[in-house]
């Protein structure tokens, strides 16, 4: 889909989005992550309702306990501002660990774990822990569910606090980051649309609607915006400024999961003090910060010559954990399945043509005319194994409602661990 250019600036329209929203709704929050978008975000926010003589705004900040304390820092600073009405959420969650087999989720501010924890809950009277969760904030969590976050439905919390029928969320996400954002704007499924910038789905709640107001923002606007009026950030960016990363791979999110999990390598040079507790607190923090961002991650994988992928596939599924195995087998059965159904049952295709050894072999079908989609190859379930790929994203998985039943009969078993 092609873009529609304005005829005014980024600047101006998102006033005149943030405007808008703050007049149609009974109230508005900023979803915080303490990073640079959500930080200039805020700044416009807090500039429009100065003007609309609606301040303060109030903002939350979802603390994945993993996190740089210079994001520490910069939040605190922030909802230390007499402009700014903070909610600061420590609270237990189940978060994804993609640098590890042996422990593939970790709970963040595991209660049973104090004594690990990357930092302290700040003493503020702002900060939210499981402790002293409102009972209309509990309701709404989920702490065993690897496919939810506690902020997603923090905007459901506000409403039964303050009676309100609506309320915007303001998020700061920009379609330039990735297609995937970009098609956030601009397509109608699954979500209820106002307008461009502003929807609602199923997963946020029925009061709560979610505003994009700086979508066509680029990173230069973001920093443009900083800049010029002299706002405080978040002072990881300058460490990682001179470590010559581009603008999309400065990351002040958590670090494992299977896209920030090559980012890792990083944290041991900009906190190695943080990075010296990540090692006691999360398992493979070692290995992901070696190897992450090297070609074990990408790039082609390589067997021991004598012998068959199907055969390596074996050996690879015998030496890994019991759980971890019973995913991958539940994955490949499915897939398996599929095929059969698809293409067996329907087409009349024998195993022995659709089920391939390798990608080589593939790539000689496919220049025979035949579609990609039609085969099987065992280099690929290796692949998905030795590069971690637990979800199986090759052949379009996401978490299944199987895989999030194990993660919490997991967890309810090693709980006192």
């Amino acid at each position: 889909m092609a873009k529609k250019y304005l005829d005014k600036n980024v600047y101006d329209a998102a006033k005149e989005r943030i405007k808008w929203c703050i007049e149609n709704f009974d109230d508005f929050y900023v979803s915080f992550s303490g990073g640079k978008d959500s930080g200039a975000l805020l700044e416009l926010v807090i500039e429009v309702a100065r003007e609309m003589n609606r301040l303060p705004v109030k903002a939350v900040f979802s603390d994945l306990e993993v996190i740089f304390q210079e994001t520490v820092n910069y939040v605190l600073r922030t909802f230390d501002r007499p402009e700014v009405q903070g909610y600061w959420l420590c609270l237990e969650e189940l978060d994804e660990n993609a640098s590890s087999i042996y422990e593939r989720y970790f709970k963040i501010w595991d209660k049973n774990k104090k004594d690990q924890w990357i930092h302290q809950p700040p003493n503020r009277s702002y900060v939210i822990t499981d402790d002293n969760c409102p009972e209309n904030l509990k309701k709404y969590l989920q702490p065993n569910r690897v496919d939810f976050w506690s902020i997603e439905l923090f905007g459901e919390f506000l409403c039964d606090e303050y009676n309100l029928k609506s309320i915007c969320n303001f998020i700061g996400m920009r379609s330039e980051e990735s297609w995937g954002r970009h098609m956030l704007v601009k397509v109608q499924k699954h979500r209820t649309k106002l307008n461009q910038f502003t929807y609602k789905t199923k997963s946020s709640g029925d009061r709560t609607w979610i505003s994009l107001p700086m979508y066509d923002w680029e990173y230069s606007d973001v920093w443009k915006y900083i800049g010029s009026n002299e706002f405080d950030y978040n002072k990881i960016y300058d460490k990682m400024l001179k470590l010559g990363l581009s603008f999309p791979s400065m990351r002040t999110c958590s670090a494992f999961g299977e896209e920030q999990k090559k980012s890792l390598y990083y944290w041991k040079i900009f906190e190695p003090e943080t990075f010296e507790k990540m090692l006691k607190r999360v398992e493979g923090v070692n290995f992901g910060a070696r190897y992450n961002h090297t070609n074990i991650n990408r790039g082609k994988i390589r067997k021991p010559k004598n012998i068959s992928w199907k055969e390596y596939l074996d050996i690879l599924m015998a030496e890994l954990p019991e759980d971890v195995r019973k995913n991958f087998q539940e994955k490949f059965d499915i897939t398996f399945r599929y095929h059969k159904v698809m293409y067996e049952d329907k087409l009349g295709l024998s195993p022995e043509f659709y089920i391939l050894d390798s990608r080589a072999e593939e790539k000689e079908m496919i220049n025979k005319g035949y579609p990609a989609k039609w085969f099987i190859t065992y280099e690929d379930l290796c692949n998905a194994i030795i590069k971690r790929d637990f979800v199986f994203k090759k052949y379009g998985f996401g978490y299944s409602n199987k895989m999030q039943e194990r993660i919490e009969r997991m967890y309810e078993k090693w709980e006192e661990l």
